[in-house]
């Protein structure tokens, strides 16, 4: 097992002082562990340089040894490389206390995170994080971009992993790109495939097909395993949604988020790469004493569906699918916290003043799952509630089970 060690000194104190710790440590490691790095840093600076000179992006594990209290502010910045983690923490100089911070400071984000204070509980733990290796590494890898911006009416969302970042003006430059006929030609089976078309024209569809082949290309040139984009901003510029667009990549295995939300897509992305199965991102529409309605203008393209338009909108293809009854989950993520409810997909709704796919829930005591949760998006997915939460406390996250 490959591991990489920094150890940090205050800048307050005398890095020469701490030379002989630091080294039996090394050498009490190295006997059971391939080690590298073993700096010894006491600003971001240091941090700095480490980084460049050693990529550790590639060990299995990191250990932070903060020899003295006055080192969170340089060892949190080792969450960027997102490798599970052990702080080693001594009795003396304010170590534990500093490594308690920042231990909390990694499991905000979702990066594997311990604290131990001797050899033998260091060793048991990178052991530990070795056999969830398998589990944690899909989840610790994952590329995700946000192209546009989080939507301004979000006020709860809270995100703090890693992603990249694309702009608007990026996305028409690749959307630019793409002609009519090359547009109309990829919708054209879905438009003859749907059971309807209400609203939506060719011009509408066209759009449709020129936005997804956009983000298919904007996938490719940054390497992105998935994506959210802050869709609303396209209507005034464009006239059209990426509705559609995101309802051809989830039916195609890629996680894809509208209105700018990272948390829902990190809630897609770990259904799709642990379970195979795509998530339905929906507003919480109405609900009932034993039963919930979500509601949203895009959804997988797997089961039969009909073409309208963006419902606040009216511009654009919004697509209103037929949902199969059956067990599911229900659940919504923001930072570190997850609540997840087993339901059951009684069927489907079609108001008029809805957003377009309307999914009716069955799940025990409604108010109460409603009254504990952690904001409006949901996601709804084809999985076992209880496998779904397992999972989720092994990824980081704390989770309330209904």
């Amino acid at each position: 097992m490959k591991v990489g060690v920094a150890f940090g000194v205050s800048e307050l104190a005398n890095p020469k002082s701490f030379e002989k710790k630091a080294s039996e440590f090394l050498t009490a490691l190295a006997g059971d562990f391939d080690v590298v790095g073993g700096f010894m840093l006491s600003s971001r600076a240091d941090f700095r340089e480490a980084k460049e000179e050693l990529n550790f992006n590639e060990v299995d594990a990191i250990i932070l040894y903060p020899l003295t209290g006055g080192t969170e502010g340089f060892l949190k910045e080792f969450f960027v490389f997102r490798r599970p983690t052990v702080i080693f923490g001594d009795p003396f100089n304010n170590s534990l206390a500093a490594g308690i911070e920042i231990r909390e400071f990694l499991r905000e984000r979702l990066v594997p995170s311990t604290l131990v204070k001797d050899m033998n509980e260091l060793k048991a733990a990178l052991l530990a994080y070795e056999d969830s290796l398998e589990t944690l590494e899909p989840f610790l890898r994952a590329r995700l971009g946000l192209i546009g911006r989080i939507s301004p009416w979000l006020v709860n969302e809270k995100f703090e992993l890693p992603y990249t970042r694309i702009s608007l003006k990026k996305f028409y430059e690749y959307y630019d790109k793409v002609s009519d006929e090359d547009g109309w030609k990829v919708v054209e089976e879905i438009f003859e495939r749907a059971s309807e078309v209400k609203e939506p024209g060719k011009d509408a569809l066209t759009k449709a097909g020129r936005i997804y082949l956009a983000i298919k290309e904007i996938l490719r040139d940054y390497r992105l395993d998935g994506f959210t984009i802050g869709c609303f901003d396209l209507i005034g510029k464009l006239n059209a949604t990426p509705c559609l667009a995101l309802a051809m990549f989830n039916a195609e295995g890629i996680p894809a988020g509208c209105e700018g939300e990272l948390n829902s897509l990190l809630g897609m992305y770990i259904v799709r790469k642990y379970f195979d199965k795509p998530a339905f991102m929906g507003n919480v529409a109405d609900f009932g004493e034993n039963h919930v309605i979500i509601a949203h203008c895009t959804a997988p393209l797997l089961w039969r569906y009909r073409l309208r338009s963006h419902f606040e909108s009216g511009m654009g293809v919004g697509v209103d699918v037929e949902f199969p009854r059956g067990k599911a989950s229900l659940f919504k993520l923001r930072g570190r916290r997850a609540v997840v409810a087993d339901v059951e997909v009684l069927g489907n709704e079609h108001l008029e003043n809805r957003c377009r796919t309307q999914v009716k829930l069955k799940i025990d005591d409604a108010p109460e799952f409603l009254d504990g949760t952690l904001g409006n998006h949901h996601l709804l997915a084809y999985v076992e509630g209880e496998e779904l939460a397992d999972l989720l406390s092994e990824l980081g996250f704390e989770v309330m089970l209904y």
